[in-house]
């Protein structure tokens, strides 16, 4: 029969938790890391403990703040892909498919002939949009 014992030194995530005081990180490293960490620390007036903690928490407002970032490229290019789909919709695709290349003559909002070749959907969309007019109920 095996009976378990408790690993005395297993972190206790719930006390850490609850502590309003500072805990102790302890960690091994090679003598060089720790001698170059003492040195950077000892230049800005600061003991080796506090230059680490400051090492550390600022590793970890970075990786936050990429997180955050990322998350709001994420949800830009989620929105740029539904207004691509929108714009760039059947539709247009084939009036520009059946168009490319050619000259296509359009009046304007101010009543202007436009000549425009038809080399890019945004040629096609820009042709539709200005050609666009609203009839006024008389």
């Amino acid at each position: 029969m095996e009976t378990t014992k408790a690993n005395p030194r297993a972190l206790n995530l719930e006390k850490i938790q609850q502590s309003k005081n500072k805990v102790t990180l302890g960690f091994k490293c090679n003598p060089e890391i720790k001698l170059t960490l003492a040195n950077e620390a000892k230049q800005r007036g600061l003991t080796l403990s506090e230059y680490v903690e400051n090492i550390i928490v600022n590793a970890v407002n970075e990786k936050l703040q990429t997180k955050n970032e990322t998350e709001k490229l994420t949800e830009i290019i989620k929105e740029q892909k539904e207004r691509i789909e929108f714009y760039e919709n059947d539709l247009l695709k084939k009036i520009y498919n059946e168009n490319k290349n050619i000259t296509a003559q359009f009046k304007n909002a101010n009543g202007e002939l436009i000549k425009l070749k038809i080399s890019s959907i945004y040629d096609t969309y820009t042709m539709i949009i200005n050609s666009f007019r609203t009839i006024k109920n008389d």
